[in-house]
């Protein structure tokens, strides 16, 4: 009996502690820190994107925040760089170490074009909707796999960066992004 009593509480509180990374009241920050690059076509140069972001769970497993996507190209003397702000959702789904998560966000980008003598800037609206998983390394970090369709209206970067509007590219519009990352849970 007292074996199993002892069992009961400690599956209890393991699930509790499991339970308590999505919870109403807590929030995250992290970063989309490695993204992979699959060009459709002959492109190439220097890639750099991250995103880093911040949030809060309104409900369990639900959480809204912004992220700052930043990412810059460089080839052939071309240079592109972004900029931007996107608010965010993004749902959990589940109690266990690794979750599921699907979300979309809606926000805006500033585009930077320079090439030899000349320079252009714009300003684009982006939106995206992300399916992945976090694996949970322990009751406040987690590792992120996802994937997201990007659409916005900026070609010129899938054009420098792949030779193609329909590459697989990090953080582009347009596009299917493959992307690594981290989160750190804290709060309550």
């Amino acid at each position: 009996m007292k074996k199993a009593l002892l069992i009961s509480a400690f599956v209890l509180i393991a699930l509790s502690t499991v339970m308590a990374q999505t919870e109403k009241g807590r929030r995250l920050a992290g970063v989309q820190v490695g993204n992979i690059v699959i060009p459709t076509s002959g492109g190439s140069g220097t890639i750099i994107g991250l995103q880093p972001a911040y949030g809060w769970f309104v409900s369990d497993g639900l959480v809204v925040g912004a992220g700052i996507p930043i990412f810059y190209v460089g080839s052939g003397g071309t240079n592109i760089t972004q900029i931007g702000i996107s608010p965010f959702l993004r749902y959990y789904i589940g109690s266990s170490q690794i979750k599921p998560f699907f979300g979309g966000s809606v926000g805006v980008i500033n585009t930077s074009v320079s090439s030899n003598n000349s320079s252009s800037s714009s300003a684009d609206a982006l939106y995206g909707l992300t399916g992945g998983v976090a694996f949970f390394i322990n009751r406040s970090v987690s590792f992120d796999f996802a994937l997201t369709y990007t659409g916005g209206n900026t070609g010129v970067v899938n054009s420098l960066v792949a030779g193609s509007t329909n590459a697989l590219t990090p953080n582009i519009p347009k596009a299917l992004n493959i992307s690594l990352g981290f989160q750190v849970y804290f709060g309550k």
